[in-house]
């Protein structure tokens, strides 16, 4: 199996970054994952004190042929302008004078 070639080293863009096993845990408590994270801060929206982070993760080999997986920050947002508009019923005037 050929290994891909890579004419320049890694670098982790904006609003990237990747989890990798761990291949020792010291106690219980150690991550079954590590790894980073790099966020471009005018990419987020904090709403009342809030950001909520929505990652997409794809499986991936590095050049040593380990497995890792590749996250993405997803900053997606629905468009405000096309939410789809309540209609009001509309009501048909009634003449007062009904019979009962």
């Amino acid at each position: 199996m050929n290994k891909p070639q890579y004419d320049k080293p890694y670098e982790v863009k904006p609003n990237t970054g990747s989890l990798r096993k761990s291949e020792v845990k010291n106690t219980q408590e150690s991550p079954d994952y590590y790894g980073s994270f790099k966020l471009d801060l005018k990419s987020v929206e904090a709403v009342n004190g809030v950001i909520e982070f929505k990652l997409s993760g794809w499986k991936s080999v590095d050049r040593a042929g380990k497995s890792y997986l590749s996250l993405k920050l997803n900053n997606w947002k629905p468009d405000q302008e096309k939410k789809p508009q309540v209609q009001q019923p509309k009501f048909e005037e009634q003449d007062d004078d009904l019979q009962f």
